[in-house]
């Protein structure tokens, strides 16, 4: 079982610093104020209520698979900073149902799991010398009940660079979701290409 998350590192941080120091961010504070920056990370709430999305069609096996996320609540796990940019990581509780329209199969999901399966984390690093955030979600879920079928669902998104402080409605997921029934695995991989990932949207 997979339970490796994908998170942000103090390399990304430089390639991230070379790459956008010159780009525009959000709007500077005006020179009387001694903050640098008002680029924020979003509040944990914004994920909280219902989200929903469907596999790719054109991905088989599972094509066409519609998924539900329930957030209930979060949790402040991580508040630190990577090269003096300032960091935050949540874990949030709640359900996960796979295939919503055929066999449902939901698992809780819950902070307290953290770093172990059945958690997914919000990361969000504010990169001060871009004047934005640097965002990356990462789901681990897979069952604790059951052993047959065994579900194992490893997706991401991410990293996604705001400047607007406004938080997404929809976020694409790439990864992979693997289902073993009786010694039988299918697997289906999502890259992270246009049309190949899982779209989440809340309701």
């Amino acid at each position: 079982m997979k339970t490796i998350f994908r998170l942000s590192s103090a390399a990304l941080l430089i390639a991230l610093g070379v790459s956008m120091c010159f780009s525009p961010g959000c709007k500077k504070k005006s020179s009387t104020d001694n903050s640098t920056t008002n680029c924020q990370c979003w509040t944990e709430s914004w994920l909280i209520g219902t989200w929903e999305g469907t596999t790719p069609s054109s991905i088989s096996p599972f094509a066409g698979t519609r998924i539900r996320i329930v957030f209930t609540k979060a949790h402040l796990q991580v508040h630190d900073s990577i090269s003096g940019n300032p960091r935050k990581i949540w874990t949030y509780s709640g359900t996960f149902t796979w295939d919503v329209d055929g066999t449902p199969w939901s698992m809780n999901f819950d902070s307290v799991n953290y770093p172990l399966a059945n958690t997914i984390l919000w990361e969000c690093i504010q990169f001060k010398a871009a004047n934005q955030t640097v965002n990356n979600i990462s789901l681990r879920i897979a069952d604790l009940i059951q052993v047959d079928p065994l579900h194992t669902i490893d997706l991401d998104w991410g990293p996604a660079y705001d400047k607007t402080n406004t938080a997404p409605t929809n976020f694409d997921n790439y990864g992979d979701v693997q289902i073993d029934l009786g010694g039988v695995i299918q697997r289906a991989d999502y890259p992270s290409d246009a049309g190949s990932m899982i779209r989440l949207t809340k309701k």
